[in-house]
């Protein structure tokens, strides 16, 4: 329950973020960190279908900030 009140914490910061157009990648990074810790715990395929696609989409975000210069 802790993981995913954890995840959903993180999800909320980025949605935060992106509205107000400070989005970081190191909040990028705390996504996927949260995302590997509830993975951890699931064995539920409908929840790592969910986990892979915020997943892959957390990269592809981090790969655009990191192509722009946004390193940190």
């Amino acid at each position: 329950m802790r993981r995913a009140v954890r995840l959903l914490d993180v999800l909320d910061d980025l949605k935060v973020a992106l509205i107000d157009g400070t989005l970081r990648p190191d909040q990028i990074r705390a996504l996927s960190l949260a995302i590997a810790e509830q993975r951890a715990t699931t064995d539920e395929p409908a929840l790592e279908a969910v986990l892979d696609e915020i997943e892959t989409r957390a990269a592809v975000e981090l790969a655009k900030l990191e192509v722009l210069g946004l390193r940190s």
